[in-house]
């Protein structure tokens, strides 16, 4: 349904080529990806993309996420969307341009349950599906917050900017900072082997935890473009950054550096259907290895 006064993504020839900023893969292996200008683009196979139909707003979406077979879609101008029909069409439940503060990450924990993070401290909570939303303190010094992990059934990681991360033991109810070693901002986070996670961001830096936060280890990458996205997927992880920039590690071990050919700036990377990868960013959809790219 049309709502009267809302600014709608506009459909645009060359959308899948826009910049992307995040996407999810769908438990019927589909793919949905986000970007600027409100700009939602579709796959079933990730090589054969379309825009979506309906979505309500022209503001930049960084974050998307699934669950129970529903999508939720957040970006600029603290932004919040949700579909029910596998990204087609979008309804939007919250929007408030006047806070000046972007989503940078959004998560349900189950389809009632959610939080949204951003910029000069924003966390936003939901216990009804995203109907409604509910600010709550995570940092007095109002530090960006970037990326929200699940850590375990009642355990929250957050990892911020100006070397600062957060952890709740209590489902977000309560936090407390954490002060990790390289002083920087840090873009993502990503589950490891054995329970340990790993934060990551400005200059190539990644810091390690293997006890829920309590200690970090700075871990030698061997680069120092930035990196923006990551995925663990069957003891292997994979991170994506600046000017193509491709990190691969087995298990525990050493990092390898690679980067695209593309040179893109990329976002966030999934598992694709053949082993390998999808990369999202500048210039939008790319694959990895490459070889799988060439056979499109």
């Amino acid at each position: 349904m049309i709502v009267p006064g809302v600014e709608y993504a506009e459909h645009m020839p060359l959308a899948v080529r826009s910049l992307l900023l995040d996407i999810v893969v769908l438990p019927e292996g589909g793919f949905v990806a986000v970007g600027e200008r409100g700009h939602v683009i579709l796959s079933s196979d990730g090589h054969d993309w379309r825009q979506a139909d309906v979505v309500p707003t022209r503001s930049t979406l960084t974050s998307v996420d699934e669950r129970d077979g529903r999508l939720w879609a957040a970006g600029h101008d603290s932004v919040i969307l949700t579909s029910s029909d596998g990204g087609a069409n979008w309804t939007r439940q919250y929007f408030d341009p006047q806070r000046q503060q972007p989503i940078m990450d959004l998560h349900f924990f189950d389809h009632q349950h959610g939080m949204a993070i951003g910029a000069y401290g924003l966390g936003l909570f939901s216990t009804d599906g995203g109907e409604s939303w509910q600010d709550r303190v995570i940092n007095e010094e109002e530090w960006h917050n970037n990326a929200i992990l699940v850590l375990s059934e009642s355990g929250i990681l957050i990892a911020g900017e100006a070397g600062f991360s957060y952890r709740s033991r209590d489902n977000g109810e309560s936090w407390e900072t954490i002060e990790m070693p390289y002083p920087g901002s840090m873009f993502g986070i990503v589950g490891g082997v054995d329970g340990c996670v790993a934060v990551f961001g400005l200059r190539g830096h990644v810091q390690e935890s293997c006890d829920s936060g309590d200690t970090w280890t700075e871990l030698e990458t061997g680069t120092e473009s930035s990196i923006a996205g990551a995925v663990h997927v069957e003891d292997k992880t994979v991170m994506v950054g600046n000017s193509g920039l491709v990190l691969t590690r087995d298990g525990a071990g050493p990092f390898t550096v690679e980067y695209h050919s593309s040179g893109t700036d990329f976002a966030a990377v999934v598992p694709d259907h053949h082993g390998g990868f999808l990369l999202v960013g500048e210039d939008g959809v790319h694959h990895y290895p490459e070889q799988v790219e060439a056979g499109q």
